[in-house]
């Protein structure tokens, strides 16, 4: 099983996030999972600029050179994607 994981916080490693997420990934390892842990704040993925060439010239496919073009495999073949955002409450 392929577990894609996406830590949001920008304390990456070091934050509430990452100290909850942690042993949840080591779990999955444990159960025989491949873990493959990505931090969105060291991913460059730029705004969609509402062009339409991912639907009309290039169906599927982002003429934007960014770090989607080396996710879209890796989303397509993980079993389970996790999404761990921080919620900062005031």
């Amino acid at each position: 099983m392929k577990v894609l994981v996406f830590n949001s916080s920008p304390n990456m490693d070091k934050g509430n996030t990452a100290l909850i997420l942690n042993p949840f990934i080591e779990g999955m390892r444990e159960e025989g999972a491949e873990v493959e842990l990505q931090y969105v704040k060291r991913l460059k993925i730029n705004p969609c600029q509402g062009e339409m060439n991912c639907w009309l010239k290039t169906p599927g496919k982002c003429l934007q050179k960014d770090d989607m073009n080396v996710l879209y495999p890796k989303l397509r073949q993980a079993d389970i994607i996790v999404f761990a955002v921080p919620v900062y409450v005031e």
